[in-house]
């Protein structure tokens, strides 16, 4: 048997399945980019519903789809946060709250945080901050975790109570998937009339929310946009497309 030319005929094979397997990936990578693209079937939709009901975008939304997974969390534990401060209590709410002897000055407010909060590098300082209360998101792979809060209530320029809510990330839950777009989860609110006539949207953002949970006992934290207008607040799960209301009690604990 020629084994030279046995040889050589087994590295063009290889070479030719090798071009083969890349042009699959090169077509799956393609489909895939394809698919988190914005149809303009959609952008068209979503534009003639917002000219049909007079409704106003203040925000810019992405022009794909995101690639999303739902989370396993599981909130800190009191004696977690006694391991920073032992001045954390708990609270009715489910939150804990941290009362400051003295106010503290706003210029070292970041030298505070850092000290009492467990994990604060995980926290971005949000828009709905205003000079009686600064809130803060914990985010995780740069998405906020609208579950998870840290409310700085201020008076005259310095701090003065601290209250929290704390998750942990125990693991991502699934492989991840293209999620619901921002027009279509508009699309559907406001095709829904959840948006009503006439409405101002002033925030789009692609977050996590899970639902309520008994103390200390894990919950999962799906993919949602939170959708603002100047009237209210929804949820639109990027997943199941399931809408929750948001209530003036939700945002906050």
């Amino acid at each position: 048997m020629d084994w030279s030319k046995a040889k050589t005929i087994l590295i063009l094979a290889f070479l030719a399945l090798n071009a083969f397997l890349a042009d699959q990936l090169l077509q799956a990578k393609g489909e895939q980019a394809q698919k988190q693209e914005v149809s303009r079937e959609t952008q068209q939709e979503l534009q003639e519903l917002l000219d049909k009901r007079h409704i106003r975008m203040k925000v810019d939304l992405p022009k794909k789809a995101f690639p999303v997974t739902s989370l396993d969390a599981k909130p800190l534990e009191l004696k977690t946060l006694h391991e920073q401060d032992s001045r954390w209590e708990s609270t009715a709410e489910g939150s804990y709250r941290l009362t400051l002897e003295a106010p503290w000055p706003s210029k070292q407010l970041e030298k505070l945080l850092q000290q009492t909060v467990p994990g604060f590098d995980q926290y971005r300082k949000s828009d709905e901050s205003d000079p009686d209360q600064l809130v803060y998101y914990q985010h995780h792979d740069e998405r906020p975790i609208f579950d998870s809060r840290l409310l700085v209530t201020m008076k005259d320029g310095a701090a003065s109570k601290l209250e929290l809510y704390p998750l942990k990330i125990q693991t991502d839950n699934n492989t991840s998937q293209t999620g619901l777009s921002a027009q279509d989860a508009l699309v559907r609110l406001i095709a829904t009339g959840m948006i009503q006539k006439g409405s101002t949207v002033v925030d789009v953002t692609l977050g996590y929310h899970g639902r309520p949970s008994y103390e200390g006992e894990d919950r999962v934290l799906y993919p949602v946009w939170k959708i603002e207008t100047l009237q209210a607040a929804f949820y639109v799960n990027a997943l199941t497309q399931e809408i929750e209301p948001i209530t003036v009690n939700k945002r906050y604990f």
